[in-house]
């Protein structure tokens, strides 16, 4: 009788994968030190929102729907973000994967009862992780990327 894998382990691969494209692109479009800094920022403040500030988090955008000028400001930063899916497609594609990512290995823990904390520090765990994999892979000679350029 097969018994059930209560580990994430599956998605915290997928997890690893995502941020090791995403490493590899940024080494080979040759991103700039402040876009490590801020991609790296990114990777640890956005489990952080999901896990150890989503209360916070989902106050904060739930009370953007209490008024007109909530509504207001959400229709213009979805517009935005649409301006900037259609300019920015292969930058898009990378930063909703990383959020799709992120989104199911918070899920897959929160099944696997395990506490805020741990998962956090679990996600960003993989993220630096995937990220160094990403950058030494480059460096070894194997550019791994989503859609190379011609």
């Amino acid at each position: 009788m097969l018994q059930a894998i209560d580990s994430p382990w599956l998605s915290s691969v997928l997890m690893m994968a995502a941020y090791i494209t995403y490493g590899g692109f940024l080494m080979h479009i040759a991103a700039s030190p402040v876009v490590w800094g801020i991609s790296l920022g990114v990777a640890v403040i956005f489990p952080a929102l999901c896990t150890v500030c989503w209360k916070t988090c989902r106050r904060f955008i739930l009370m953007g729907f209490q008024s007109d000028l909530g509504y207001v400001i959400m229709a213009l930063s979805l517009a935005s973000l649409a301006v900037a899916a259609v300019t920015q497609f292969r930058m898009f594609s990378y930063l909703s994967l990383l959020v799709a990512v992120t989104l199911l290995t918070r899920v897959d823990m929160l099944i696997a009862k395990f506490s805020t904390r741990k998962t956090w520090l679990c996600m960003v765990l993989l993220a630096l992780l995937g990220f160094g994999l990403g950058w030494a892979l480059h460096h070894l000679g194997s550019p791994i990327h989503l859609a190379p350029e011609e």
